[in-house]
């Protein structure tokens, strides 16, 4: 009975150390590089991409600027006067053809896609987009019996910061600049009645916000959406429910205040009160005064869309009965 486990042991040892003999590390790494504009935009293609690899470690190695990044040079963290300029590997546009399950794959999005040989030394890939002026890097392990690897990596102009995370890529803008901030003031009333003298809401009863968009391209489709923060593009079927600034509520003043950074604004002001919306487009100074918008509501007025000074007012109640 001995005989024989030790025998099972001994056939399980020598199958195991056969498989691990027949592993390799042959492995093609696949960069498909994107770019997000906008903090609530999608992500896009991009073309253009500089990308390498060096078998250094990131906890020892970074990169001392854009120049360097783009001429393919890194440096000691702890020396900073020591540095590398050739790199292990350099990408080259992807191949379409590598592998061997290529048949009936769709490659009409893998534009601007690269790639890169790796075998079983860990690596530092660095990536450079020479349209935004970003770099970032990550560390790669080797993979044991693969044959592809497919890694998305997502330029962000819009981040805020000199260096910025995200996902295993640490990135940086040295040419950051930080915004220009504006104060501006909502100043919603309510005429509940022709004639009569207009008032001022509460803090609960109005929503304030402002998109960075264009009125031109975007719309608000319901009175629940202006409620929601959602707009929707005009043409297709795209949508954006995060707004880039918000409005709050100001006792001292009793308007509602906001800090913008960008232009031009989607404005947006809903009355809860008698669930009317109204919506215009501003291209305020950033560098100028804060400027003050008055808007008012007028439910006594029986009309579904009407112009309201500046802004496209909407009352759901008036709509049409279908």
């Amino acid at each position: 009975m001995k005989r024989t486990v030790c025998y099972l042991a001994l056939s399980a040892a020598c199958a195991l150390a056969s498989c691990l003999k027949e592993g390799k590390y042959d492995m093609t790494y696949i960069l498909n590089p994107g770019i997000q504009t906008q903090s609530v935009g999608s992500t896009e293609p991009l073309e253009g991409v500089i990308a390498y690899a060096y078998d250094v470690d990131t906890l020892d190695w970074g990169i001392a600027s854009y120049a360097d990044a783009a001429a393919g040079i890194i440096t000691r963290k702890d020396d900073p006067a020591r540095k590398l300029t050739e790199p292990t590997v350099i990408a080259t546009p992807y191949d379409r053809t590598i592998g061997t399950e290529t048949e009936g794959t769709d490659f009409s999005g893998t534009a601007g896609w690269l790639q890169m040989p790796f075998g079983k030394t860990a690596r530092m890939v660095v990536a450079v987009d020479p349209s935004t002026r970003l770099y970032g890097y990550t560390m790669q392990q080797p993979q044991l019996n693969l044959e592809r690897l497919y890694v998305s990596v997502v330029f962000q102009p819009w981040r805020e910061g000199f260096v910025y995370k995200n996902n295993a890529w640490s990135f940086y803008n040295e040419f950051y600049t930080p915004p220009t901030v504006l104060k501006t003031y909502y100043r919603p009333a309510r005429q509940a009645e022709e004639g009569a003298a207009e008032e001022a809401f509460t803090a609960q009863q109005i929503k304030a916000y402002a998109y960075v968009a264009d009125t031109t391209d975007w719309y608000i489709a319901s009175y629940d959406d202006a409620v929601a923060g959602k707009i929707t593009r005009k043409e297709g079927t795209d949508t954006r429910t995060t707004p880039n600034f918000q409005a709050y509520y100001e006792s001292a003043s009793g308007l509602y205040g906001m800090e913008v950074t960008a232009t031009p604004l989607m404005a947006v002001v809903v009355d809860r009160v008698d669930r009317i919306y109204a919506y215009t487009k501003f291209v305020p100074d950033l560098d100028g005064e804060s400027p003050t918008w008055p808007v008012v509501f007028r439910p006594w007025r029986a009309l579904w869309k009407y112009e309201e000074g500046d802004w496209r007012m909407v009352d759901e109640r008036q709509a049409p009965k279908q």
